[in-house]
């Protein structure tokens, strides 16, 4: 007998999930339903995108639709929004867009991979035509459209994380005026204030005004009016996070976890037995501490696709954890984090230390050497490493990968600061700068 599987979302877990499914049950049938036209794309790569004219649409396409159909015998079909799911029956209704048609698709096994909404607040003048998100290729587009239409000379965005901050350098590089508005007293809220005042000072010198501790009354078709000033804009991001789209679960009697999003054990399986949840949607654990946590990210995504697919078709796998690791371009700088703040340590109930240090990129008189901050942190009672943030012009994006494996397999800081790395002139010093950080914290921590 063919089994029927069902994934509702067809971006970077959906379509992760339904491979797995395809690869463990050669036999079976695999439907997704995909509301959108697009099917897996690199969302993270849309700033780079509106920025660069000989980029296109297509480009960010990673498996297209025939590709899917044919090669991996995956029935994908697009246009398809799901509105309903039926636990009872093993059913779920969907609408087929834009005509509305009604249909349903009996399943044997399903897979929830709804991702995320942008957060819009409730901002009046929120909904005019030069308010925009960035969530999907068709935001991207659209975007991309007004960028090159030459109308748009001064742009506002609203929010300052890895989203609002990477828009920063990508609208800037389209001749652009930006303003950079944070609700908070500064952006990227809880990372090392040493680290953030570099990211600031490089806002500065791109030439971003940057507002913070700002209140938006409303959004008028010349700006953003403040509590103290209006703020001109073309074009005004909402960067403000995002939401997980858990309603349809929710409406069907699935429970709901951390940050209103769909709860799972470690099979990615839901509280109703033969229902998988993978993505932004989902939530996850913490490796460092086995809390439930929620982490929208398409690495952590494209994981819990494999592993919400491989168990949905009988296997047997465990998602791991996260640890929050991500990393993004600000001009001419890399910037990243793995694990925990100092902040997010002392709200789990770590007695946490913290130190920052700043080294060479490379070996001492090599021409190309740069500086490199990096804030690290370690629990004083168990001597683990707990997390890091980095930010310089070179040599951070792959370092911090080097941290996240190591607080990843539990290491202490005393064993990371022992680590056999390679070494070499033009890229490292023989003490590298994350061993530095490494044993100037053991020294904090009491453990010389």
């Amino acid at each position: 007998m063919t089994n029927r599987y069902a994934v509702i979302g067809g971006v970077a877990a959906g379509m992760s999930a339904a491979s797995r499914i395809r690869k463990a049950d050669p036999d079976s049938e695999v439907v997704v339903f995909e509301k959108g036209q697009y099917i897996s794309y690199s969302a993270c790569s849309m700033p780079y995108y509106i920025s660069n004219p000989n980029t296109t649409l297509e480009n960010l396409i990673v498996l297209s639709v025939e590709n899917a159909r044919n090669k991996r015998r995956i029935d994908v079909r697009i246009r398809h929004m799901v509105t309903r799911i039926l636990p009872a029956q093993r059913r779920i209704e969907y609408a087929k867009l834009p005509s509305g048609i009604e249909g349903s698709y009996t399943y044997d096994r399903l897979v929830i991979a709804t991702g995320a909404a942008p957060y819009v607040p409730a901002i009046p003048g929120a909904d005019q035509p030069h308010v925009v998100v960035l969530r999907n290729l068709e935001d991207g587009k659209k975007i991309k459209e007004m960028v090159t239409g030459g109308k748009i000379r001064k742009a506002t965005i609203l929010g300052a994380g890895y989203v609002g901050l990477e828009m920063c350098e990508s609208l800037g590089k389209c001749g652009i005026e930006v303003t950079l508005i944070s609700a908070r007293a500064m952006p990227m809220f809880g990372w090392n204030e040493k680290i953030i005042a570099t990211v600031i000072e490089t806002l500065k010198k791109n030439k971003i005004n940057l507002i913070v501790n700002a209140g938006v009354e409303r959004i008028t078709e010349k700006g953003v009016r403040l509590n103290d000033r209006l703020v001109e804009a073309d074009l005004v991001l909402m960067a403000k996070g995002i939401r997980p789209n858990s309603e349809l679960a929710e409406n069907a009697g699935i429970r709901l976890g951390v940050a209103g999003s769909i709860a799972v054990d470690q099979r990615m399986e839901t509280s109703v037995a033969g229902i998988f949840a993978a993505g932004d949607c989902a939530e996850s654990f913490h490796r460092i501490n086995n809390k439930k946590i929620y982490v929208p990210l398409g690495t952590v995504a494209n994981k819990h696709g494999r592993v919400a697919g491989l168990n949905c078709a009988r296997q047997s796998v465990r998602f791991p954890g996260a640890i929050s690791s991500a990393e993004f371009k600000l001009f001419e700088m890399e910037v990243a984090r793995t694990g925990m703040t100092l902040h997010e340590a002392a709200e789990n109930g770590f007695d946490a230390e913290e130190i920052v240090i700043t080294a060479s990129s490379a070996a001492h008189g090599y021409p190309e050497s740069s500086p490199i901050q990096i804030a690290m942190t370690g629990d004083k009672e168990s001597g683990r490493l707990l997390g890091a943030q980095m930010i310089g012009e070179a040599g951070v994006a792959a370092r911090i990968n080097i941290i996240a494996a190591a607080i990843f397999n539990g290491n202490t800081v005393d064993e990371f600061s022992m680590f056999d790395l390679a070494y070499a002139p033009p890229f490292a010093p023989v003490w590298d700068p994350v061993l530095v950080a490494a044993n100037v914290l053991k020294g904090k921590l009491g453990r010389i």
